[in-house]
């Protein structure tokens, strides 16, 4: 299906680093070279940050944000379908960048999105360099950077990513938030894949962001690693699901 990646791992599906993209994803691992993918480890049970009742759903917090979809569409990223609205943004899409994003809850978790698929290595560095040192922000920043450019030079991963993403797919499928004030949001991403089998699995990362010089900025994930903050989930209860492509 277009807009997705699809990927084999012997059989069963490992979540990472890239939530997706950040492939962040959010969700399931994205890397590899020449843009194919490259699973890692899952995160280890009980690392900082990780999905909240792992194996289990995640309930939902009457207290937090709803969220309207009814503009949402979906832009294609080198095959990777990822949600746009005209209102919450990104407003702007220049050099495979992404920025300008509404001061919401709705801005938060797009930026969630387009931010943290941009800081993994398969994008190349002519996109991770920038997003990175421009829309990353926290003490792992550094440690964030200095990891995806060791990941880059492993792969012998092209300066500048052309074409689609290859392989079999994932797809962003909700949000749910954790937090939110005005300037500070945490959330977390789900993904779903099918495995070998056509089993749906899904995954779902934590993503902390914060309001700073006029836009949403992703705080780095402890130590620099997605996968610390990346975990498998049962299903989507709990999520505000996106609606489909």
């Amino acid at each position: 299906m277009a807009g997705e990646r699809r990927f084999s791992t012997g059989g069963r599906v490992l979540v990472a680093a890239g939530l997706v993209a950040v492939g962040i994803a959010v969700g399931l691992v994205l890397g590899g070279r020449g843009g194919s993918p490259a699973p890692a480890p899952s995160p280890t049970a009980g690392a900082a940050g990780t999905v909240p009742a792992t194996g289990g759903p995640v309930a939902p917090d009457p207290g937090l944000p709803t969220l309207d979809f009814s503009d949402l569409t979906w832009a294609d990223f080198h095959g990777l379908a990822l949600p746009v609205s005209p209102t919450a943004g990104p407003h702007t899409l220049v050099d495979d960048r992404a920025s300008g994003f509404a001061h919401t809850p709705l801005g938060a978790a797009l930026a969630a999105i387009h931010v943290a698929v941009r800081t993994d290595a398969v994008v190349g560095a002519y996109i991770f360099e920038p997003t990175i040192a421009e829309q990353a922000t926290g003490v792992d920043q550094p440690a964030l950077l200095e990891q995806v450019r060791t990941t880059a030079a492993q792969r012998a991963v092209p300066a500048r990513l052309t074409g689609r993403f290859s392989g079999p797919g994932y797809r962003y499928v909700g949000v749910r938030f954790d937090a939110v004030t005005p300037d500070r949001a945490v959330l977390y991403l789900a993904t779903a894949a099918e495995d070998t089998t056509g089993t749906t699995v899904y995954a779902a990362g934590r993503v902390e962001l914060r309001w700073e010089r006029g836009d949403w900025r992703v705080v780095a994930p402890p130590g620099g690693s997605w996968s610390t903050v990346t975990g498998r989930v049962a299903s989507t209860a709990g999520f505000q699901l996106f609606p489909r492509r």
